[in-house]
């Protein structure tokens, strides 16, 4: 049982990341080279991580050990930012940084999954849960395992896809960010249109693959509650992600 929803979790992502290089790749693919000058050159409508990705997922589907699912996951999320560093590089981002965060991108990143983290924390305690007996992150007196298991679902969905949108858009520009203490952060502006396009990404529908549709907001407590009542047994626990 606790492979089973760890395997999950770890694939979960890569899945979603997979999806979004794929789709990216297609419409990037007829941007002007000034606009998205580090994916202008693509030599195919998808991004060529994509397939790194489908490799990785391939090998923690296939994991029949903790350790070797969560070193499939770290490599397919390793490849998926690469990919992202293709439609972001003009911004800065040449893949992930954190404790510091080096570049505006990244600072948007980590302060988006810090808003996303204080969601599902909410969300898990209002479904009972302990917020630190988790699967695949590791558990820790004051690390929110179980949270941030939950937390891999809406990663893409609700942080990478704003990002992304928000910086291409111009929305968010290299000028929202600032270095200080040895870092990149947001300035309280880029602070706030992030809260604002996060706030409005949570109230936007989306499709569960169960079939119902609610906003992503609500979604984040189903999802928890449903967690819960696999865990006690009363059903098989089917995970958020995005599908066509």
């Amino acid at each position: 049982m606790t492979l089973h929803l760890t395997r999950q979790g770890a694939t979960l992502r890569l899945r979603q990341g997979r999806l979004l290089l794929e789709e990216e790749g297609r419409e990037v693919a007829g941007f002007p080279a000034r606009q998205v000058r580090s994916v202008a050159l693509l030599e195919r409508h998808r991004l060529p991580e994509a397939g790194g990705v489908v490799e990785a997922l391939a090998r923690a589907e296939g994991a029949l050990g903790l350790e070797r699912l969560r070193g499939a996951e770290g490599e397919g999320s390793r490849v998926y930012f690469q990919g992202l560093a293709r439609l972001l590089g003009p911004y800065g981002f040449g893949g992930r940084t954190r404790r510091p965060p080096r570049d505006p991108v990244n600072a948007a990143l980590s302060y988006g999954y810090a808003l996303l983290l204080g969601r599902v924390l909410v969300a898990v305690r209002l479904a009972g849960l302990h917020p630190e007996v988790g699967f695949l992150h590791a558990e820790g007196r004051r690390s929110p395992a179980l949270a941030l298991d939950l937390m891999e679902e809406f990663r893409v969905p609700v942080v990478d896809q704003v990002v992304l949108s928000a910086f291409r858009r111009g929305l968010l520009t290299p000028s929202h960010a600032e270095v200080r203490e040895g870092g990149v952060y947001l300035n309280e502006e880029g602070r706030r249109r992030l809260i604002q396009l996060f706030e409005e990404r949570l109230l936007e529908g989306v499709s569960h693959p169960l079939g119902f549709r609610k906003p992503l907001g609500e979604t984040i407590e189903v999802q928890a509650q449903r967690l819960k009542a696999a865990l006690l047994g009363r059903g098989r626990y089917t995970p958020f992600y995005l599908w066509r």
